[in-house]
């Protein structure tokens, strides 16, 4: 009797838990530099502009989806010509992220597949949350996934990590029913 409660008991949480779960989609882009990666929610995507000491202001793109107080974003800026800078900009990148914060974790040898990046975790500064970011140079472009914990948020929370470690940089990992990241005109 007691292990047929116990059982139903693991039953309703995997059951409770599966609607959050459900909520997270594939996505992918394959312009300029392939890649894809998970998030929850809907991602609204915009042109920006990136600042850059070395390389000067470029042309970016932001989506960004907001689920159970936390921020999902990925910046991607294009750096044509400029493979030569990469551990430089992946410097800057990841010395404008740390500004002000106080650093929990700097991973400076992250690596996807074959791709060296930063991966970084801070506590931003004014109680301003808590913020997780992958950031990698493929193919003359900067990639940066960003989760944030916003404030009142679980700073514990999961989707982080599982977020900024869903980014995969080869076409055979895109999950069936991903959705293509339409870039802003």
């Amino acid at each position: 009797m007691r292990i047929s409660i116990w059982a139903s008991l693991a039953t309703a949480l995997a059951l409770a838990a599966t609607p959050a779960d459900a909520a997270w989609h594939g996505y992918f882009n394959k312009q300029g530099v392939a890649f894809s990666f998970a998030a929850p929610g809907e991602l609204k995507g915009e042109k920006s502009t990136y600042h850059s000491a070395i390389a000067g202001e470029r042309n970016s793109v932001v989506f960004t989806s907001v689920e159970d107080n936390v921020e999902f974003k990925i910046t991607i800026v294009d750096f044509p010509g400029r493979a030569s800078d990469e551990a430089a900009l992946l410097k800057e990148a990841s010395a404008t992220y740390q500004n002000q914060a106080k650093v929990l974790l700097d991973e400076e040898d992250a690596r996807i597949e074959s791709t060296y990046g930063r991966k970084v975790t801070v506590d931003l500064p004014n109680n301003g949350g808590r913020s997780m970011s992958a950031i990698y140079f493929k193919d003359n472009h900067l990639i940066q996934l960003q989760a944030t914990v916003l404030p009142g948020g679980d700073s514990d929370s999961a989707y982080m990590g599982r977020f900024v470690d869903s980014l995969s940089f080869y076409e055979s990992y895109i999950a069936d029913g991903a959705t293509e990241l339409k870039l802003p005109n």
